[in-house]
């Protein structure tokens, strides 16, 4: 399969102390809202799509935090086909931004940024599930290096329950279609098949 990303010119990134800290797994036992802390103010502006086989996910939005410290925003995803009955067909859309998370690369000579971003929202207008997005920014074509994205939806209760993971990563997971690649910070997201993920971190 073809892989190809789109991406803006190169930002250039802010040093802010405890931005080099890892982020926390969503398969950690952490409450995943405050997970991935480190810059006070960030945008990340996704739109594409991941395919794999019969499996093909579509999506779009962008958020950011204010130096107010307020999360403004809006994302959707089109599940066209997954391996997971109650999901595949449906469409995702989110109606609050509850967590938002920036952080640099630990591997900047093939991805610029991270991002961790969660939110609550609708399946077919049917309300009760959360959604995570944990994308990265190649920050520029070519080289082998390509964005990337990971796509968990939960349903919206204290205890979260995932429902379908695009990811492999944990086989433990219901979904798993997208093989785990990552070249920003570990095997867990897939490369993007068209569309880009762009990240402006800020202090």
């Amino acid at each position: 399969m073809r892989r190809f990303g789109l991406t803006l010119t190169t930002l250039a990134l802010l040093t802010v102390p405890g931005c080099n800290n890892a982020p926390t797994s969503p398969d950690e036992d952490v409450s995943f809202d405050k997970a991935y802390a480190g810059h006070s103010a960030g945008r990340i502006v996704v739109g594409g799509q991941i395919r794999e086989g019969p499996w093909k996910i579509s999506f779009g939005g962008h958020t950011d935090i204010g130096t107010g410290g307020e999360v403004r925003g809006n994302f959707r995803a089109n599940f066209h086909s997954v391996s997971v009955p109650a999901i595949s067909g449906r469409k995702f859309v989110a109606t609050e931004i509850v967590g938002l998370g920036f952080a640099p690369s630990d591997n900047p000579a093939a991805c610029i940024a991270r991002s961790n971003w969660v939110m609550v929202g609708t399946l077919d207008g049917e309300p009760g599930f959360r959604a995570r997005v944990l994308a990265a920014d190649a920050g520029r074509i070519g080289g082998g290096a390509f964005d990337d994205f990971r796509l968990v939806i939960y349903t919206d209760e204290e205890t979260p329950i995932p429902l379908y993971d695009t990811s492999d990563f944990n086989p433990a997971r219901p979904g798993g279609d997208f093989p785990s690649v990552s070249d920003c910070n570990g095997p867990s997201r897939a490369l993007l098949d068209s569309g880009s993920v762009k990240i402006w971190l800020a202090d």
